[in-house]
């Protein structure tokens, strides 16, 4: 666990991390535009922002700002398109579009990120690209795939939600 914990801000992200994977899972499987799925979607956000504050402050893997971090920042703006869209739907017809895709990038980024977290920690960092990087890159293309190919109706072109 030295590795894995080696600071309270890596202890914090980890715990951080692991209510955002429920949290942001839940809220795929549940349904939509319930009590439940804001509640949830709050406890991503939270967890997501917490996730991602802590990850500028670690840099164990390579020293300095690195492959990881320009991930995470990736991460976070899809969060903020995410989020922003429900906060504006009221004035922007297409928000729930583009809702689904800030959150499906996001939750999509976190499985990629526990992937890499995760092999990170089999392989040494001299097999960072082959190990870890290629595993995660393939986590993104098929989220990317099943977000498109999952694309519901009502987030449809054209189609207004209520507010």
């Amino acid at each position: 666990m030295v590795l894995l914990l080696h600071s309270p801000v890596s202890t914090l992200h980890l715990l951080a991390a692991l209510v955002a994977l429920v949290a942001g899972t839940a809220v795929l499987y549940l349904p939509k535009a319930t009590v439940g799925h804001r509640r949830l979607g709050w406890a991503y956000m939270g967890s997501m922002g917490v996730v991602l504050l802590t990850a500028f402050r670690i840099y164990t893997l390579f020293g300095r700002f690195g492959i990881v971090h320009w991930g995470a920042a990736g991460s976070a703006g899809a969060l903020l398109l995410g989020a922003e869209a429900a906060v504006v739907r009221a004035v922007v017809p297409a928000w729930l579009r583009w809702h689904y895709v800030g959150m499906g990038a996001s939750v999509t980024s976190l499985y990629a990120t526990f992937v890499v977290e995760s092999t990170n920690r089999f392989f040494p960092v001299a097999y960072f690209w082959r190990s870890t990087l290629g595993p995660g890159v393939l986590v993104l293309l098929l989220g990317g795939w099943l977000l498109h190919r999952y694309y519901p109706a009502w987030a449809a072109p054209g189609l207004r939600q209520a507010p």
